[in-house]
């Protein structure tokens, strides 16, 4: 996974700091998340496998690989379109700030 890391000098430095921390409990929390997922397969993969019926179509179907992989590049595209509005929106109800009024 690649991190860029973005320093915007509007925002306070204590907000930065949150900002890095509440990042680094996700990260932590998500790594403890795989982990467990990873442990849970290993001892359940021991289990004996009932033998299910095949679902038909179930094989057509794109793999959880796929499907999570278009969820997050369709969330990252929606999240840049709605930033982009969010910026405009607020540059065009915020008055410029000019050189007496800064």
């Amino acid at each position: 996974m690649v991190t860029t890391k973005t320093t915007t000098t509007e925002v306070p430095e204590f907000a930065q700091k949150i900002r890095d921390q509440w990042l680094s409990a996700v990260k932590q929390s998500q790594q403890f998340s795989v982990e467990a997922a990873q442990n849970f397969v290993k001892a359940a993969s021991v289990l004996p496998v009932a033998d299910l019926p095949t679902v038909p179509g179930v094989a057509d179907l794109p793999s959880a690989e796929a499907v999570t992989k278009f969820a997050f590049d369709f969330a990252a595209d929606l999240l840049k379109v709605q930033r982009a509005f969010a910026l405009e929106l607020a540059n065009a109800l915020v008055p410029e700030k000019t050189p007496q009024s800064a």
